[in-house]
């Protein structure tokens, strides 16, 4: 009797001591747990730790707030789905091309990511109200001028997302959102040399703006309306990122 009684005492001890580590611990791994676990409401990652220089702007701002940004919600996860037709590689390379890109966005903005797949949908305009409404995952995909008008001329992609309210004092959030890369620039770029590094440079752009941020004037950031050689996030680019991993949770 007195042996099951001190067993049982252990088991309590241990589950109390276990519960208390989840509930009060530090730390983004255990901040999902008590996601998971519907503890608390804690971002589910760290954004990186960058040393501030640079410039960089905000795609959207809070409602009368120009010096606070529209975010997504660093409490949730960012699903996301890849349309790899009519991009120049083999489906296989083009998932690995576009998730090893969302990996580095993820490990800046401290922002989760979740992969749900490929899909047949295609890239679609729209008022952002109505795609915030249907808050489908974000959609990654490769599309010509002809399908979609924004890649006419000399544009290689475009990015973005849509936010919606929650709450009477109209606080927004970003809940959807698409990357559409041109599949001609794409194609192009297969025959040149540096042209990989230039494809990972646009779609690093483009994701971007799909976690809130805008063009800047400096062509030290890859953020630049233009792309004049810069192949990799500036200073400014990761301040701006790590800003946007920085939002309340809803």
């Amino acid at each position: 009797m007195t042996g099951r009684w001190r067993s049982g005492l252990v088991l309590l001890l241990s589950a109390a001591l276990f519960f208390a580590v989840v509930l009060l611990g530090p730390g983004s791994e255990l901040g999902a747990m008590r996601h998971l676990l519907g503890f608390g409401n804690d971002p589910l990652g760290t954004p990186a730790d960058v040393r501030p220089g640079g410039v960089y702007a905000f795609l959207e701002h809070q409602p009368g707030r120009t010096d606070l940004p529209v975010t997504w919600d660093p409490c949730r996860e960012i699903h996301y789905q890849i349309n790899p037709a009519e991009a120049p590689e083999s489906a296989a390379k083009t998932v690995a091309f576009v998730r090893d890109g969302v990996a580095e966005v993820a490990s800046i903005t401290g922002l989760r990511f979740t992969y749900d797949g490929q899909t047949d949908r295609r890239p679609e305009a729209g008022d952002s109200a109505r795609l915030a409404g249907r808050a489908e995952p974000v959609l990654i995909s490769w599309a010509t001028a002809d399908e979609v008008g924004d890649l006419k001329g000399d544009v290689a992609g475009v990015g973005g997302a849509a936010a919606r309210s929650f709450g009477d004092d109209g606080r927004l959030w970003y809940v959807t959102g698409a990357v559409t890369l041109d599949a001609d620039s794409f194609a192009q770029l297969e025959d040149e040399s540096d042209g990989a590094d230039y494809q990972r440079a646009i779609l690093l752009h483009e994701l971007g703006h799909l976690v809130g941020l805008d063009h800047v004037k400096s062509s030290h950031e890859l953020m630049f309306a233009d792309n004049v050689g810069r192949l990799d996030f500036g200073q400014g680019d990761l301040n701006g990122l790590v800003r946007m991993g920085k939002g309340d949770c809803r």
